[in-house]
């Protein structure tokens, strides 16, 4: 069961930031690599979890960088540093791709993502 915790990963690379492209039932946006805290678990641990499930890398190093809180739930940055290699989408996300529902890794220039306008949760911006 999840907690009202969430935890994002900022992982910046060559002054890119490491996003998921989403395309759902006709919908677009981006959002951070991260997800719910599981009841039991650490923030650091939902991190390594959500980390590798989404990316397929290990979590080398994080440092919590900020938070936020909202009505329905307590949201948690970290900036990350990954294992070498080139992330691949896992975990449950890469069960679930449909061709109604897709999950693309990219590495998205610092400078663009401030102006994306369809980027969850926004506040990442103030964290770069």
């Amino acid at each position: 069961m999840r907690t009202n915790k969430r935890v994002s990963a900022i992982v910046i690379k060559n002054d890119k930031l490491l996003l998921i492209h989403r395309f759902k039932n006709g919908d677009e946006y981006w959002v951070v690599p991260g997800g719910g805290v599981e009841d039991e678990e650490t923030l650091n641990e939902a991190l390594i979890r959500e980390v590798k499930e989404e990316t397929s890398l290990d979590l080398l190093s994080s440092k919590q960088v900020g938070s936020f809180e909202q009505p329905e739930h307590q949201h948690y940055f970290f900036k990350c540093v990954l294992q070498k290699g080139e992330p691949s989408i896992g975990g449950p996300e890469k069960d679930n791709s449909t061709k109604d529902n897709v999950y693309i890794l990219e590495w998205v220039p610092v400078s663009k993502v401030k102006t994306l306008t369809n980027l969850f949760p926004e506040s990442i911006k103030e964290f770069l």
